[in-house]
């Protein structure tokens, strides 16, 4: 098998700056750079630039494909990440972490599965899977928790543990209907649809989440004056959207957010696996009779 790997970054709300695109190339001579994207593919060799530096200096999302096992996602919060509470019991020791930065607000997401080689099929087109997976950020942001269930169950399902004993983390609302940028984190990290089925058969209903609108109107007339007019000035100097994102995390660390709605089940990976293997079953035999059924008769 001939080694292939795609380094790949992307920025979300302003482009890198000048400057620090000159700090971009110098990560990478052979690497496609502009103030939105980062790409470079490798059939030899391997990157030796600093990809937490380089979100930090602007980049938002970064992705490192192998197809000898690596399958690394990191998602920056540059204001930081405001439901850490309700995310912990979906992070795994270095597989799922929030790493602060350190000085200010900041953080990473890294989500870094212990694959082995030929454990998941090979990926092409890596660069559309990025631009896929480029919402999640604002879902998190959202407090929306199914992204983070996703990694812990991939997670579980890479390493070497016992099935027996690995338990799944609070099922999420809304597991049932995945957005485009979940569902290509499922397929991403080889979470087959037989166990997000199986796995969606305890999530609660999705709630609507039409109640955010109405506290961010309250938030914004509760500031002071001065404070919404240095807003506008900010808006109207600058085309970037960071100065929304900065008043939106203001919004988000100092107004209580209704939380994800979770339910506990404790199922193993094993049990999991085991109703994932009955539903995958039964669609055979559904397909089976279907085709059947479509088979012209002999005369």
């Amino acid at each position: 098998m001939s080694e292939y790997q795609v380094v790949a970054l992307r920025a979300i709300d302003e482009p890198v700056s000048e400057k620090n695109l000159q700090y971009m190339h110098r990560q990478s001579t052979r690497a496609e750079i502009t103030p939105w994207s980062f790409d470079n593919e490798y059939n030899f060799g391997d990157f030796h630039g600093n990809a937490k530096e380089m979100l930090r200096r602007g980049y938002a999302l970064h992705l490192h494909y192998a197809n000898f096992g690596v399958r690394t996602l990191l998602i920056r919060f540059p204001n930081g990440y405001p439901h850490a509470a309700a995310a912990k019991p979906y992070l795994l020791r270095d597989s799922i972490r929030f790493v602060k930065d350190k000085t200010g607000p900041g953080c990473i997401l890294e989500i870094n599965p212990d694959n082995e080689p030929d454990a998941l099929e090979e990926l092409w087109d890596i660069g559309e899977w990025v631009d896929r997976l480029v919402p999640l950020r604002a879902e998190l942001l959202k407090g929306d928790l199914r992204p983070l269930y996703l990694a812990h169950l991939a997670m579980l399902a890479s390493y070497q543990c016992d099935p027996e004993e690995a338990v799944e983390a609070p099922v999420p609302a809304g597991l049932q209907k995945l957005t485009d940028a979940q569902s290509a984190l499922a397929e991403f990290y080889g979470l087959g649809k037989p166990l997000m089925d199986a796995a969606g058969r305890e999530s609660p209903p999705l709630a609507s989440q039409s109640k955010t609108q109405p506290r961010l109107k309250q938030w914004i007339r509760n500031q002071p004056a001065a404070t919404k007019d240095s807003w506008l000035e900010r808006l109207l100097e600058t085309s970037e959207t960071s100065v929304r994102s900065k008043i939106l995390a203001e919004f988000q660390n100092s107004s209580p957010t209704p939380r994800w709605a979770t339910k506990t089940c404790g199922r193993t990976l094993e049990q999991l696996q085991a109703v994932a293997s009955e539903i995958e079953k039964t669609q055979d035999r559904k397909a089976a009779a279907k085709k059947s059924r479509r088979k012209p008769k002999k005369k």
